[in-house]
């Protein structure tokens, strides 16, 4: 069997990014990945402004009393001054060459028309100058991004309206098995229904279509193989079972099997395949099902939607608990968070469905480790974080 990194490195060595863009208003490209760098088209500031509501004025008249000849607000023209003048200049309004520093309301005595300036200021005090955040040209945002409202606020602060993205992947969900229905289904005492399949429909970097139930039989799963998609995701039928036969229908139908198990727990039969298109073999079990989803199949649709971070990243935190498991594969634990760091839970069964819903991400404890003690420095994973560069994620 492919320990984790084998398997995650043989995904990605086999997927490769969608090359189709498309332009959109920036109002749509919420969770979009950028087909293009995104530069500066002017400097910011585009001018000299004032950082504070204040008066500009002068170095030679620090400690002065000076008189007051105008007053600047944001978006007005700049007004000049000469020694012993001041000018009243609010928040975000243009600096003008002949100001040399503005000294913040409260710090100044007011005398009808005369200001008297404090000792302790110093040259360009509280004046923003022209470029400080960033020089036109800039690359702000890079090929590869994804992106959110912060990221479309800032574009749309350059005068942006359209921006080209890439083309989201089309992905087709086939869940199989004779035991499953749908949620809108009536069941029986010995079905159950499915629910692996709607947490994949959310996947926010693709198009993703489920199609209804096929049963367990070969000829009906190679019917609904769809060549026409960039990835088919299967569930169910991948292990032994006299009723498990998704794997060789994909055989059947020109798929190249990279491999069928992984050494992981839960979720050790997982198959990946190499035809037309990418194929990704999950189990039936649910928790197994949404684990090998975000550990494999997540990192293969970010990089086939273009992103630049498809690695998996996490932080450092330490355990507030203790577990204790058997060794001999690397395993998956949910776990939750609080103030003093990572609680490991107890209920991690692959046939287990709440856990998700009550988990803040995960860690991977290494094939080795007996127990996971308290206090000790682990890998949080939330699934929120990517990186460009390959990071060793499994805890040891």
């Amino acid at each position: 069997m492919l320990s984790i990194y084998e398997a995650q490195k043989t995904i990605l060595d086999n997927t490769f990014p969608i090359q189709k863009s498309e332009i959109i208003p920036i109002e749509m490209a919420n969770k979009r990945v950028l087909f293009q760098d995104i530069k500066a088209t002017f400097d910011m500031p585009r001018f000299d402004n004032s950082a504070m509501d204040g008066y500009g004025i002068k170095m030679a008249d620090v400690g002065k009393k000076v008189k007051l000849i105008d007053k600047t607000l944001a978006g007005d023209k700049n007004s000049s001054i000469k020694e012993g003048e001041c000018v009243k200049i609010m928040t975000g309004a243009k600096v003008d060459k002949s100001i040399e520093a503005v000294v913040p309301i409260e710090f100044v005595e007011i005398e009808g028309n005369f200001i008297s300036i404090p000792n302790d200021v110093k040259e360009k005090a509280n004046i923003r100058p022209q470029g400080e955040e960033f020089k036109k040209d800039t690359i702000l945002l890079q090929k590869g991004e994804v992106l959110n409202s912060a990221k479309i606020s800032l574009i749309a602060s350059l005068g942006i309206t359209h921006i080209q993205v890439f083309q989201k992947p089309n992905i087709l969900i086939i869940p199989t098995g004779n035991e499953i229905k749908n949620h809108y289904e009536t069941i029986n005492e010995v079905e159950h229904f499915n629910s692996s399949s709607i947490y994949f429909l959310f996947e926010e970097l693709a198009n993703v279509k489920i199609l209804p139930i096929v049963g367990d039989k070969i000829e009906d799963i190679k019917a609904n193989i769809d060549k026409s998609y960039d990835l088919i995701i299967t569930t169910g039928g991948v292990s032994k079972g006299d009723a498990d036969f998704t794997t060789e229908a994909f055989k059947q139908s020109g798929y190249d099997i990279k491999f069928g198990w992984i050494a992981i727990k839960p979720g050790k039969p997982f198959g990946f395949g190499v035809g037309e298109n990418l194929a990704c073999l999950l189990t039936g079990n649910p928790l197994a099902a949404v684990f090998n989803y975000q550990i494999f199949v997540k990192p293969l649709i970010r990089k086939l939607a273009g992103c630049k971070e498809f690695y998996i990243d996490y932080l450092e935190l330490f355990t507030t608990n203790s577990l204790k498991r058997k060794a001999g594969r690397d395993e998956v634990i949910p776990v939750n968070l609080n103030s003093n760091g990572i609680i490991l839970s107890a209920k991690r069964g692959s046939g287990m469905i709440s856990v998700t819903s009550k988990s803040d991400g995960v860690i991977v404890i290494d094939k080795s480790i007996w127990e996971v003690k308290e206090n000790q420095k682990i890998k949080f994973i939330d699934f929120n974080r990517w990186s460009e560069k390959f990071k060793e994620f499994v805890s040891e």
